[in-house]
């Protein structure tokens, strides 16, 4: 379309509008910035929150990353090449924020780097620069591009790679030169590999801009050259976004496919399911549209007013019809080619609201080149900014402002006081990862309708087999499902009952943290009253089967130990505590410790002690605790060390006591490190906080 100049006073206005739109947008993105809770679908930011926070702890930032929710192997939801996750960690790494802000750092960022290539493009229709302003000033004050360009999300990564890509290749098409080839390809790729949903959309307005370069060129026939030129600079454009794209579903669909229940990920199982691709019916489903009604009140605008806009514009603007039309058709095809997506998942109105806003947008300036009176025009341009901003009013800006650090106490819990490296199980909240996220705990998410899958279950249980277990969730309906807790509690060795519970969820701990647990919790005040249990949790009988010490596990929670321990029995449970500045295992009798020894060792360092509480309080104090090293080989037994110690009546046994014992090893000897009472078990507060044979 041809444009007739603004005049100087419409510019500066123009400009005005653009710059208070921007400073809007700016403020209210960073409205409680640095809360903890991630509003708008959760479930979705988390598993990318926990996708990011496992590359961070793993430096893992290769192409096979783990986002662990639904049980091993925990490379298995392959859903993008991780470039937004990457760039989250690199930023909270480089600016020592927590990956929340940094997360929403990004997802900003990229959304105003979006901007220049719109303003770019809209050159392509003729508009002034003030005027390409006035597209931008309704796109930031949209509703759906203020709240989700905050989000935990790839959605402002993946538009500005499409946004970018479209100009370079619109720029590619017209002017036949590599270095646009090599943008539209970056950036197309990019835009493909993060996800190649979004950037289906935009490849329509890339392939009719193409498809009219062609027509052009084959109206006038003057030979073949022209239309082949035309043809290869069009494919070349998307050849090496697609190849990408191919090699990318090459590479993880297998994985997906192998997993026990991560199958549905597989780009069949998602363009079928998850988002309607091939589903005709969904097309014209009462229930789909009325879904996509509510997404269209909350993301852009009431559908009353957006089908209002676009008849009264239509009718009565005739000059910006052809680029209205195309630009709202868009808007439509994209919720036509992925229904149930945009149905349900309103944060997909990301990638093609922008179409809607410009068809709005070329409207107002159709108005401001008409007959109509000055007033009314500007009058139309404060209306739509403003109802947009009264839909993000409504909807979005409490949720955005709600309090929270996300979570719920119960993950609070685990995240505190289970291992670092254990896993949980949860049952009853499908494949949504906030419990894991905010827990920060690997987990096995039993997908709703799989709680009764024998198979499955049986597959899944066994990949756990060499994890630490530490607790079984159980939430909504699913609480009520005592088949499953059973067959989890007797395989895992974890409480028969719930050890603690909160609100809709019932949390049974490993028999060897439950004893902990609830002291840690009493010692909170089980956190403001949100815990509930249900009475003390019986200790582990001084009799039971010694556990079998995992490599996690030994690596973290007996990382004092060394060489590591293959078995462990403590009539307490597994705790620690802080002994003379350094973190120790707490070792009340009668605790047991085996491990093998190296070949050629030739001592044993050992650090120990009781806790000063123990013999420094008023009233009952410990009677003494007696430390041993026993070894056995081939069946026989011998001591190695013992001694007792007895600070209320020794002053040289108080504090952490450093033991060098001399030591020569037998062929195949295992020693065991043990706590025994001397009369009664009363304050016998021992603890170790090293043990190295070497």
């Amino acid at each position: 379309m041809s444009d007739h100049p603004p005049r100087p006073r419409e510019s500066q206005i123009l400009v005005g509008i653009f710059v208070v739109a921007l400073l809007t947008h700016g403020w209210l993105v960073t409205r409680n910035w640095t809360a903890g809770f991630m509003p708008g679908h959760e479930f979705r930011q988390a598993q990318t929150a926990i996708t990011s926070y496992y590359i961070d702890q793993q430096n893992n930032f290769s192409l096979l990353y783990e986002t662990p929710i639904l049980g091993k192997p925990w490379v298995s939801i392959l859903m993008e090449v991780p470039v937004y996750e990457w760039s989250v960690v690199l930023v909270s790494r480089a600016t020592g924020v927590p990956h929340l802000m940094a997360a929403r750092a990004v997802s900003a960022g990229c959304f105003y780097l979006m901007l220049p290539a719109l303003y770019l493009l809209l050159a392509r229709f003729g508009l002034t620069r003030p005027r390409r302003l006035l597209v931008l000033a309704v796109i930031l004050t949209s509703p759906v591009y203020i709240f989700y360009s905050r989000a935990f999300l790839m959605e402002s990564i993946e538009l500005m790679c499409c946004a970018w890509f479209l100009y370079g290749f619109a720029q590619m098409m017209d002017r036949r030169r590599w270095s646009w080839f090599v943008l539209a390809a970056v950036a197309g790729t990019g835009a493909a590999l993060i996800k190649g949903s979004t950037l289906a959309v935009w490849l329509f307005p890339a392939a009719a801009y193409g498809a009219w370069m062609l027509w052009r060129d084959l109206r006038p026939w003057k030979g073949w050259q022209a239309p082949a030129e035309t043809i290869f600079w069009g494919l070349a454009g998307i050849v090496v976004p697609f190849g990408a794209l191919r090699l990318w579903i090459d590479l993880t669909d297998p994985l997906k496919a192998a997993h026990a229940s991560a199958w549905i990920f597989t780009s069949k199982n998602l363009s079928q399911g998850n988002w309607g691709l091939v589903d005709v019916a969904a097309r014209v489903s009462v229930a789909v549209w009325s879904a996509l009604l509510t997404g269209w009140r909350q993301a852009v605008l009431p559908p009353w007013l957006i089908i209002g806009i676009l008849v009264a514009g239509l009718a009565l603007l005739p000059r910006v019809r052809r680029p209205a039309l195309g630009l709202a058709g868009m808007f439509f095809l994209a919720q036509l080619l992925f229904p149930f997506a945009y149905a349900y998942q309103d944060y997909y109105f990301y990638a093609c609201a922008i179409f809607l806003l410009g068809a709005f947008a070329f409207f107002l300036i159709g108005l401001l080149e008409s007959s109509a009176p000055r007033w009314c025009c500007w009058l139309a341009v404060v209306a739509l900014l403003g109802a947009q901003l009264n839909t993000y009013r409504r909807d979005y800006y409490p949720q955005q402002l709600v309090s929270s650090n996300g979570g719920f106490a119960f993950t609070e819990v685990l995240r505190d006081f289970m291992p670092k490296e254990s896993v949980i199980i949860v049952a009853g909240s499908d494949w949504g990862a906030m419990i894991p996220f905010y827990a920060q705990r690997k987990a096995l998410m039993i997908r709703n309708g799989l709680e009764h899958e024998a198979a499955y279950l049986s597959r899944a249980f066994d990949e756990l087999a060499d994890e630490d277990v530490a607790a079984l969730v159980m939430t909504f309906d699913q609480r009520g499902n005592r088949t499953f807790v059973e067959q989890v509690t007797k395989r895992f060795g974890l409480d028969a009952t719930p050890t603690f519970s909160q609100g809709t969820a019932d949390i049974y701990c490993n028999q060897r943290y439950a004893a902990r647990v609830i002291k840690n919790l009493k010692e909170r005040g089980n956190y403001g009253g949100d815990i509930v249990t249900s009475g003390p949790v019986p200790l582990a009988a001084p009799g039971r089967e010694p556990f079998r010490v995992l490599s996690n596990l030994a690596g973290t929670t007996f990382a004092m130990v060394s060489p590591a321990p293959i078995r462990a029995h403590f009539t307490q449970g597994v705790d620690w505590l802080i002994a003379d500045g350094s973190r120790a295992l707490f070792a009340h009798p009668d605790s047991n410790l085996w491990l093998h020894t190296p070949t050629h060792a030739s001592r044993i360092e050992w650090n120990y002690g009781i806790v000063p509480g123990a013999y420094e309080k008023e009233g009952d104090k410990t009677d003494g605790v007696e430390f041993a090293v026993t070894g056995t080989a081939g069946g026989a037994t011998r001591e190695i060390f013992r001694r007792v110690l007895d600070p209320v009546n020794r002053a040289a046994d108080r504090g952490t006591q450093h033991e060098i014992i001399p030591y020569q090893p037998r062929p195949g000897e295992l020693l065991l490190f043990t706590t025994r009472p001397v009369n009664g078990y009363g304050f016998d507060w021992a603890y170790w906080s090293k043990i190295d044979v070497k």
